[in-house]
């Protein structure tokens, strides 16, 4: 089930892809989603439907924000990130600019997902982790 239409995520007015490129960008944009949410919505795809026309559009801008990180950054997964941090030291004049090369700093929906989509993720409460305890 796509999350976003090419139609939809123009109305958004985010950045300008063709829809070719949409198409694939936005599969990616999904998985990464479905990735942070724990596939919450794959496994209750009924779910969305059932929500108010408010949270339908807050979810839909979070998917094509993520559309637009990827579009504006050229990252797709976590390993893309990983490779455009790997500047390990470089110097132009008197700066100098070194980063550290343990991949633990961060996890790896921080190395892609845009932080805006985690933060809608987050008040639509799709990203809660915890455990249901019933007695």
């Amino acid at each position: 089930m796509a999350y976003l239409t090419f139609d939809e995520y123009k109305q958004f007015n985010f950045q300008e892809i063709d829809e070719a490129s949409f198409d694939k960008v936005l599969m990616r944009a999904t998985m990464a989603i479905d990735s942070v949410t724990r596939f919450y919505l794959v496994k209750n795809a009924e779910l969305i439907e059932q929500w108010s026309d408010w949270m339908k559009e807050q979810f839909k801008q979070a998917v094509g924000l993520q559309i637009e990180y990827i579009a504006k950054t050229g990252i797709e997964t976590a390993s893309d990130a990983r490779e455009a941090n790997t500047i390990s030291s470089s110097t132009i004049g008197a700066t100098s600019v070194q980063k550290s090369t343990s991949n633990n700093s961060s996890s790896d929906t921080q190395l892609y997902l845009s932080p805006d989509v985690m933060s809608i993720l987050g008040a639509l409460g799709l990203l809660y982790k915890g455990v249901i305890y019933v007695r």
